[in-house]
Order: C-alpha cells, then structure tokens, then sequence
C-alpha cells in the first residue's frame, strides 16, 4: 500500500497531540522537539492533498511527495521508539517507588542509561524537523499547489451497510448471460466421441467473461452430467504442478473422502503427476480454466494426462486474448460483447436506486446515460462508477461533476485499466484510499478472510481512533464501504459473506498507484524500482525452502510488511535475514512449512502482526515476549504446536490470539493480563495432561474476567469449569462466541471444531467433486456388453454399500466407548453453562458438545427476544442428553440455524416458536435453517390448535430461502406451517426415511428429495426444478404447475419408468401448449430402463412428449439424447 499523505499525516498529528500531554513525553525531555514537529506538519498538511493529486503529472512535486513520504515513515518509528523507551522507565521508575532501596537502585542506572539514549532520539527529532524544514520551504512546489486553509481532515462518510439496490442477484442485467450460457451448455452437452472437447470465452478485461463462465459452472445440467468439476485461477506465473495437484486431489476426492486433500504433492515431477491425474479421471470432467494467457497451460502439460483419462473432458476457457484460445483449437468460442447502452443504464440503474426513487431516476437519466458510455460497456466499470454515486448526493450537479472529472484520464495508468476505476479510487475518502490499496498487496482473485485484511490495516496503523470504539470495528466499517463502492468483491458462498477478493484490473489500479512502495513479486524475479524508491511493503509467491529477499530489501532495512503467498515449501527462516528487517511490523508466513522462529524475532520491537496459521510451527521461543507492539499472532490449526511460551503474558499490546484448532495443553496462567485482547479464539480451560511433568498452570475461567474488550471468543472443555460467574459480565463489545465442551474424541462424533458453516456449500472449486451414483469404472462402448454395464454398476453399488456399512459399524463402536457421567457431573455442567450468559450484543454463537440434559436458563428465556437482539448466527452442534430446544423462533434478526446432532430430541413442538400471538412473527429475519444427524426425531409440529381447529395466525419464517433435513430417519412430516414459508427457494430431503409426502409448500425454485423410502407422494408445489433419488415407494407427482426441470436417479432394481412420471407428463400436455413450463427430464437407471425408453420401444411415447431428455446408466457410458424442437435423436445402445 502507498502511504496517503493527508490520511497519515492527519492521524500522525493526532498522536503527537496525545504524546505530547502523555507522561512518557516528560519523561523523556524531548516535548521541545515533539513539539516543533507537530508545528511544521501543521503548516504543510493543506497542501498534501494537492500535492497527491498532482504528483502523477509533475516529476517535481512527484519527487516532493516522496521526499515527505521518507520523512513520515521515519518520524513514524520515532514516535515507536519513543513509547518503547519512555515506556520502560516509566516502568523502572513504578517498580522502584514500590520497592525500596534495590529496585531504587536499579531506577537510577536506568536514568543514566536512558540519558544517554534520550539524546539521541532528541538528535533523531531534530534531524526530521530539519528536512520538514526544507521540505516547507520550498516554494517551486508549494507555489504550484492548492492551499486548503481551513484544512480539516475529509470526514468519514456514514458506511452503507445495507443498500438493497447494491445487492443484486447478477452482475449483468437483462436475459443476455441466461441465452449465453444456454448457447454454450447445449454445445457442451451435445454428443461427440472427442475425448477432450474446449469451449473458449474471450473478451477484453472486466467486460463479464468470469461472470458467465460462473454461470455455466454453477448450472444443474453440468453438475448432473459431469461428476467430477473444477475451477483453476490461472495466474500469469501459474505453478504446474500446483495445478496438477489441486485436479489430482479433486479427481480423488470422490473416493477417498477427507484424506485426498490433504495429500501433499511436494517434490513429485510432472512426470509422475500426470499418470496419477490420468489414472482418477475415470468420470467425465468439467474444468473451468479463467484468465489463461498463453496455450502451453493446454498444449504442454494438461492435454496429455486428461487424452489419456477413461473418462471425457470438456474444458472451458476464458481469455483476453483471441489467439491463446486459437492455439488451443476451442470446439466453440463465445466473444463476450459490451453492454449496449441502454443496458449499462439498466445496470447502474439498478445498483444506485432502490425503491421509491423513480422520479430520480428519470430525472438523472440522460446524465447517467452518458456516464455509462465513458464507462465503454464494461460492467466492471459501470458497477465501480455506481460505487461512487450510491455514496453521493442524487443531485443533477454531482453527477455531471462526476462527469465532468479528470479522473476519467488515466495518465501514467496501465492501459487496460479503465478510467472509470480510477474515478472510483479518486473519489475515495483519504482513510479509505489507504486501505483500498494495501489489499492489491494480495494476488489477483484470492479469496481473503475479513478479518485478515482488518487486522492487516491496524497493524500498519490506518485505521484512526474513534473515542472508545475497536480499531476492528471501525476497519470493519471501511470494509464494508470499499464492498458498497463494489471496490471488492464478495464471495456469496460463504457465511455472512465474509470472504472477498479483488478484481484483476482494481489490482493493477492499486498496484499502479502503490508505485515502488508495495510490490508483489514471484521469488526469483528482479525487482525494477525507481532510483531513491524504497520498497516498504512487499509480497513474495513461490517461495523456496528457504526464505531469500532481494538485496535491496536488505540494503535498506525499511521494509515494514512481508507477506508469503503460495509458499509451502518454505521451512527455514535464518537470522541473517530477520536482523535485516528492523521496521518490520507485518509477518505473515502462513501456509508455509516453517517449523520454528529464530530467536532474534523478539528484536523485531516494531513487529505488530504475526501470521502462522496452517504452518509446521512446533516452539515459539520465549524472545516473543519482548514484542511490545505484538497486536495480532495467529496460530490457527498448527497441529505439532502443543504448548505457548510463558512469555507470551507479557505481550500486553496483543489485540488477538488465535489457537482455534491447536492442540494446546493449557494456556499459560496470566492471559487476563493482556488488557487490550478483543480477540481470543481457542481457549483451553485447565490442562489437557494429567501427568503435568513440567508443572505448568493452566487456566480457569475466572482469568478471562478482566478482559473487558473481548468481541470474539471460543471457549473449549468447558466440562473442567468450576464456575462461569462473572466471565461474560460486562462484556457488552462481545459479538463471537463458541462456547464447546467434551473433546471430539471423547463424545465420538467426530467432528473438527467447525466454522459455523453449516450449509455444506463450497466456494466452486471442490464441492462438486462427490459421485452422484456408482460407477462402472471398466465400462467400455461396445454396445455387446450393455448388460456387463448394468451388472458391473451394481456389484460397485454393492461394494459402496458395504464399506458404507463398515464406516457405520466402526462409528457406532467408538460412540458405545462414550464417557458415563455421574448425577453430579451433569449438574455441576449444568449450573457453570447457566451461568456463562452471554451479553445482549452477541451475533454469532456456537453451541457444541455440551453434555448436560437441559439447555441453560439464558437460552431458555421466554424473553430471548430482549436477550440477544442481535444475534443471527446460531450453530447448535452434538448435543447427546437434551430433549428439548430453545424458543429459537424470538429472535429477531436470526439469519442462518443449524443443528446437529440432537440425539434425544423426539419432538419439535411450538416451544421452539417462543410466545406466538396473532400478527406475531416467528423467525422473522431467518434465511438458512438446516437440521443434520437427528436419529429420533419424529414430530415437528409448529403451533398447538385453537378451538376452531386452527392455528394461530402468525408470520412463520418470511424470509427462509434454503431449509435442509438430512439424516433424520424418523421424521413423519413436514409442519404445517412451513408453508408460510413464502419466499422458500430450496428444500432439501435427505435420509428422511418415515416422511410420506411433501405437499402445498411454497419451494419457488428447488426441491431435492434422496433416499426417502417411504415418500409416496409430492404435490400441489410451486418449483421449477425437482430431483428425485432413491425413493422407491413414490406414487403421486402431480400439481407441480411451474416445473421446468425434473431429474430422476432410480433405484438400481428399478426396470420401468414410475407410473407418476406418465401423469406428470399426461398433466403437462392438458395445459395450452403457450402455458407448459417443463422443458426437460434427466434420467440416471440402469440399462434395462434406459432401451426401454429407446425410440419404438415401450417408454418412447412418454419420451418423445418432453422438448428435451437425457437418459443414461449411472455410468453414463450409455445414454439416449432426445430434443422434440428442432429434433435431435442420439443413443448409443
């Protein structure tokens, strides 16, 4: 990121007024000095916003800026210095007023020690406040720059947390992308003996290619007719063997679960990589290469292994550049066109206004058609324009102002770029320009974790102090704002959409903008920088074994942040190399393969950021406790680490520590020292070894008590509490909690500690890699053998079914070595869980693993709704002894349940509403609710009747779009009240073996139901697509007015098409032939089923009623292929 010099000289200033009245400034007799600075940066700061506009165009004010910039950073580490210095003898001076003659002693050495030191961080002081000096008088720049004299730092506009017209479902409007990709799915689904077939996408940056490619890989017919999928970023410097990797773990991950991706492909040549990938691609795959930019990617090293596969592979393409697609001789290519203006409008349109604004709209309409055709039809561009209007005024001038901007010029900007862009970065607030460029520190289109740019942010010290308010909520508010102003881009996938990454071309913006201060480089390359340019902040990719940084980093000594991205081979870290980095305050090697930390970390005292996650990490060495600016050491899932330094109590600066997934023995005793923790995932209460050789003390809940600012925290084996009171007491900033008792090996479950993430859907690149039915691996195409094809299906079906029973046999013998507890026992668990009672300011809870047999009182609360008013993630996981759940239906802005493991719930009564009164609402805000593993379950009733025999007339879920129950054998039936479920999306039914029918629900898009057996009817619905699988008992299918898409997977024994087939299509065809919606069936059975359905044979006059059929095995070696208009008739058999 490159310094902005009106955000850090602002908050610059802002510090020295605060050290100038602190105690730490007259200790150290430099006020003088302090002083001096503070003047001479008030005297330049009018100008430094001109000066930062100007300095793209003058090579002088350029050199000027960068001047300033050299001073900022050094007077930066002296205000460090400062705190560090006059913090120790303030220090020293307490310890000897405390204790007598000896420590009195020890004071004066330290005054004589600090005298010396004194003068020279005064000579320090001087020696900037002389360049200010020349700096403030040179009059050949200030003369050519814009004074502002009533200079107030740019306020912060409110952050647009909830704009209904920025949330819409497609990036691009209009039926464009749904006829396109339709184009290219029916072309990829047409039949051909090729065995590698490429579609390309071409078009230039930013113009929608990902987007549509997005919508391909996400469509149910490539999901069903492709069982293995994968999506590769290709970079331009992409790793070949990485890639290799991550399709040999994707092609392994159908048969061999969990431990497919964790095979580490280190070493290993492409030579004895692409056997390997040959060898597990035995079912038809779908790849989407995105932003290729050169054919070796195909020709060199991935057309060879899939050739040699068994199973076929279509591979879509997405490229700028026309040529690359030709030398990969693409089946289909689709040139993505710009928008038409009147669809660019349609666009911005849709992303600035919401409802009720229509006389804006038509009142900005010409204007705002203008500014869509500077924006050339990029839909990048018009969302980054939209960006900057939604925060503006919705007035006639600003939006010719925006028009009107020089920002559209993109001088000295790369130039593919687009100008709108840059508009968008110009119109950014100082504080939030800063934090906009510092994430292009990241490679293009990496997912991110919010809070890792977050804690980034404060630890390079942009995020300013508001009041009594976290830096984290405050950075959490910029980050919301740069996703409003579509400066990053959310991944909807995850929960609470709380990954991001950053366009490609908003990245080269940064990049551009950052200059010669931030630099992300692949390990090898030559660093091109500018004479008298230092490199302050700089990613590397591609590590090797050892950490190696270009000689001009060591050189100059002023790096302040080090980032390795991709780098899992790096084991070793000298020294030599850490000594070198004195201004060093960001760390992150995670992800690597480091083991340990040399010693000489602990002189890193500007060190603020510290990231080990997923590392080899086994000893943090003890120097760590000198880091007296340590904010954030991230531990996550270092699984060889299992014990924290003592020291670690010493860093009392330290906002967070992460150690969720680490298998701690205790942590140190003293943790409640550490005041400014806001942040403390993965505590262990007491000690995990019974032995405790190295008599170490762990910790009790009552250490936690003075942490007043924690926001986030996870508490583990709760079962060693021996009370809870007070923990949570005025912990009114707490927004996170996990409360988890027994560990996973102990209540056999099996379960990792999770991430709140119940719905089970990925991000696109591995979720999709499952089988959808057996397989005949040896299948051939000789149509002589079509009963092999049917008998080899089955015997894989029987061989599935037994190891499947296996896994469940072994999972029922470690459950029956589950602990006994005593009377006592569950009431000693009980009363410390009542008595942790969260704060009313919690949004996002985890519950799992308790062993007690009631919930506690303050989940119970018939006033829950008072309670936790904003909580609105709940995950409830692995409870053996409770029968009852809480009145969950009251809370008011509850988004996402699911619940796991409820072993001893029977019965879903109206309890689990709360109080219901008329025009009452139940689970008002509620989007996601899935129940999982309830083994006797049986009843799930809504509402108890009133005398007239019906229910009370409440709102029940009115935002509910994905319900899921799977693994809940005893179910009988759906609630009656699920039907008031009124914007029902998807419905999933899975293992729900007792349920009967499913019936007069509001699913507006999906139902899914699988491997129901006693399921005989579903009715009177309104969803477009419908899947049925394994329900061998199913009867009635009718009143199923809107469907579009049925895809049916039979029963391996099963020799005829369902009768309800044929009067679902008898229905169909007594509707006026303008009015039917069903346009198309996909049939997985056996080979019996499927000649039956062949042209003259006894299922055909069903068949050739339907526009559109895919039947085949479950192979999907053989198949039958049938479109009624125009007509197309394909079969293998």
């Amino acid at each position: 990121m490159a310094m902005v010099l009106d955000s850090f000289v602002s908050r610059y200033i802002g510090e020295v007024t605060v050290f100038l009245e602190g105690e730490i400034c007259k200790v150290l007799g430099v006020k003088k000095e302090i002083k001096t600075l503070q003047e001479k940066l008030e005297t330049i700061k009018c100008y430094l916003e001109s000066a930062e506009r100007k300095s793209r165009g003058d090579p002088g004010i350029e050199a000027w800026v960068r001047k300033l910039k050299d001073i900022m950073y050094d007077a930066d580490d002296i205000i460090d210095l400062c705190m560090m210095e006059g913090g120790k003898l303030l220090e020293a001076r307490g310890s000897a007023s405390a204790s007598g003659v000896r420590f009195a002693l020890s004071f004066v050495s330290s005054c004589f020690r600090c005298t010396k030191h004194r003068h020279e961080i005064a000579g320090e002081i001087e020696a900037i406040n002389g360049r200010l000096k020349q700096i403030a008088e040179d009059n050949s720049i200030l003369s050519n720059l814009q004074s502002s004299v009533s200079h107030q730092p740019q306020p912060e506009r409110p952050t647009v947390l909830e704009t209904t017209s920025l949330e819409v479902d497609e990036d691009i409007v209009g039926g464009q992308i749904e006829v396109d990709a339709d184009t290219l799915i029916n072309a990829m689904l047409e039949d051909t003996k090729q065995k590698c077939r490429i579609f390309g996408i071409v078009g230039m940056g930013g113009i929608g290619k990902t987007t549509l490619a997005r919508k391909i890989y996400n469509d149910e017919r490539i999901r069903v007719n492709f069982p293995i999928q994968k999506w590769l970023y290709i970079s331009k410097n992409f790793s070949e063997t990485k890639l290799l990797g991550e399709l040999i773990r994707c092609a392994a991950n159908k048969s061999e679960g969990d431990e497919a991706k964790q095979e580490s492909f280190e070493g290993q040549s492409r030579s004895e990589l692409e056997p390997k990938l040959a060898s597990l691609l035995t079912k038809n795959l779908f790849l989407v290469l995105d932003d290729v930019w050169n054919t070796n990617l195909w020709n060199d090293f991935l057309r060879k292994p899939l050739s040699k596969a068994v199973g076929s592979s279509t591979i879509l393409v997405t490229t700028r550049k026309e040529n690359v697609l030709k030398g990969m001789r693409p089946s289909y290519t689709h040139p993505v066109e710009k928008m038409d203006v009147n669809s660019g409008w349609m666009l911005l349109r849709n992303l600035v206004f919401g409802d009720g604004e229509e006389d804006d709209k038509r009142r900005l309409e010409e204007v705002g058609m203008k500014i869509v055709r500077k924006c050339d039809g990029l839909p990048l561009a018009i969302k980054a324009i939209a960006g900057v209007l939604v925060c503006n005024d919705r007035s006639m001038a600003k939006w010719e102002e925006v028009l009107g901007s020089d920002a559209w010029n993109m001088d000295q900007i790369d130039d593919e770029v687009p100008g709108a862009l840059n508009l968008s970065y110009v119109d950014l607030p100082s504080h939030l320009k800063q934090c906009f460029l510092y994430c292009s520190l990241h490679p293009q289109k990496s997912d991110m974790y919010y809070k890792e740019i977050i804690r980034f942010w404060v630890a390079e010290g942009l995020i300013a102090q508001q009041g009594n308010r976290l830096l984290e909520d405050i950075a959490e508010e910029y980050y919301h704002e740069l996703i409003c102003r579509n400066l990053l881009q959310v991944d909807p996938g995850t929960l609470g959409k709380k990954n991001f990454s950053m366009h490609d071309h908003l990245r080269s913006l940064g990049a551009c903008l950052m200059k010669d201060e931030g630099k992300l480089i692949r390990h090898g390359q030559r660093l091109d920088v500018r004479v008298n340019a230092k490199i302050r902040r700089l990613s590397v990719s591609k590590m090797g074994s050892k950490l190696v940084l270009p000689d001009q980093i060591m050189e100059e000594k002023c790096l302040r942040t080090l980032i390795l991205i991709d780098s899992p081979r790096t084991k070793i870290i000298e020294d030599s190399v850490l000594r070198m980095l004195p201004h060093l305050r960001v760390l992150d090697l995670s992800y690597t393969s480091i083991k340990t930390l040399p010693d000489c970390i602990g002189d890193l005292l500007q060190l603020r950021y510290i990231d080990l996650d997923e590392t080899n990490i086994y000893e943090i060495p003890e120097s760590i406790g000198r880091l007296a600016n340590l904010q954030t050491l991230n531990l996550y899932n270092c699984e060889y680490l299992h014990r924290l330094p003592k020291a670690i109590t010493m860093l009392h600066s330290l906002r967070c520590l992460d150690i969720e997934n680490v298998p701690l023995t205790h942590v140190p005793k003293g943790i409640g020292k550490l005041m400014d923790l806001n942040n403390l995932g993965g505590f262990v209460v007491g000690h995990n070894d019974p032995t405790n050789k190295l008599n170490e003390e762990g910790c009790d809940l009552e250490e936690l008590q003075v942490l007043s600012k924690l926001s986030c925290l996870g508490l583990y084996r709760l079962e060693r509490a021996v009370t809870g009171v007070s923990v949570l007491v005025d912990k009114t900033l707490l927004k996170e909690l996990t409360l988890s008792w027994m560990a996973s090996e102990e209540d056999g479950d099996g379960d990792g500690d999770g991430d709140g993430d119940g719905d089970g859907d990925g991000d696109g690149d591995d979720s999709n890699c499952e089988d959808d039915g057996g397989e005949d691996e040896n299948d051939n195409d000789d149509n002589n053998n079509d009963d092999d094809d049917d008998d080899d299906d089955d015997e894989e079906e029987e061989e599935e079914e037994k190891e499947k029973g296996n896994e469940e046999d072994n999972r029922d013998e470690d459950e029956g070595q589950g602990v006994t507890w005593t009377e006592e026992q569950f009431q000693a668990v009980e009363k410390v869980c009542d008595e942790l009672s969260p704060p009313s300011s919690l949004e996002d809870l985890i519950f799992q693993r308790f062993p007690g047999r009631q919930f506690p009182g303050w989940l119970m609360s018939t006033s829950l709704d008072k309670s936790f008013p904003n909580l609105a993630y709940l995950s409830i996981w692995n409870l053996k002894s409770c029968t009852e759940l809480p009145p969950l239906g009251m809370l008011p802005l509850l988004k996402h349940l699911d619940i796991t493991g409820g072993e001893a719930i029977k019965t879903i009564g109206p309890g689990f509403l709360g109080r219901t009164f008329p025009g009452a609402s139940a689970f008002p805000k509620l989007e996601y609710l899935e129940f999982y593993e309830m083994p006797n379950w049986e009843e799930w009733s809504v509402w108890r009747m009133e005398e007239n025999g019906q229910g009370p007339h409440l709102k029940l879920f009115p935002n509910l779009k994905i319900c899921k129950l799977i693994d809940c054998p005893k179910l009988t039936a759906l609630p009656e009240g699920l039907s008031h479920a009124t914007n029902l999306k998807e419905l999933y039914l899975e293992s729900t073996q007792d349920l009967r029918e499913i019936t007069k629900l509001r699913v507006n898009y999906k139902l899914e139901v699988i491997d129901n057996t006693m399921l005989s009817r579903i009715s009177n619905l309104s969803m477009k697509y419908l899947k049925v699988e394994d329900c061998p008992n199913l009867e009635y299918v009718e009143n199923l007015d809107r469907l579009q898409q049925l895809v049916l997977i039979c029963p391996r024994q099963m020799k005829q098409l369902p009768q309800w087939l044929s009067s679902l299509i008898q229905q169909r065809q007594s509707i006026p032939s303008a009015q039917r919606s069903f346009r198309k069936l996909e049939v997985q059975c056996n080979i019996v089923l499927l000649k039956s359905c062949l042209e003259g044979n006894e299922n055909w006059h069903i068949i050739q009623q339907i526009p559109d059929v895919i039947i085949q095995t479950y192979s999907r070696k053989k198949y039958l292929r049938y479109s009624k208009h125009p007509r197309m008739y394909d079969a293998n058999v």
